[in-house]
């Protein structure tokens, strides 16, 4: 597993990628879709699961990545999902 460099990568490119990834059905619930937006990460970038979540969190405070839903929900509502277009 390789050490990234959190400066040196493309946030654009990396949430080009997770469209790619996910196609036309973007991860749905805050909690499970933040999961597989963390597990995508590390099968793209090769990269250890703290990196990706700190990449994720990166995207999402940069708003280049939005979850639709009430973050706050007691039970992950599956039918609000994270947008990954800009």
């Amino acid at each position: 597993m390789a050490t990234i460099v959190p400066e040196e990568i493309d946030l654009n490119q990396l949430r080009r990628q997770l469209q790619g990834h996910f196609g036309e059905l973007p991860p749905a619930g805050y909690v499970r879709g933040k999961t597989a937006l963390r597990a995508a990460i590390v099968q793209i970038l090769q990269c250890s699961e703290l990196e990706s979540e700190q990449l994720v969190d990166t995207l999402e405070a940069r708003r280049m990545i939005r979850y639709e839903g009430e973050k706050r929900d007691a039970i992950d509502d599956l039918e609000s999902f994270w947008q990954l277009a800009p």
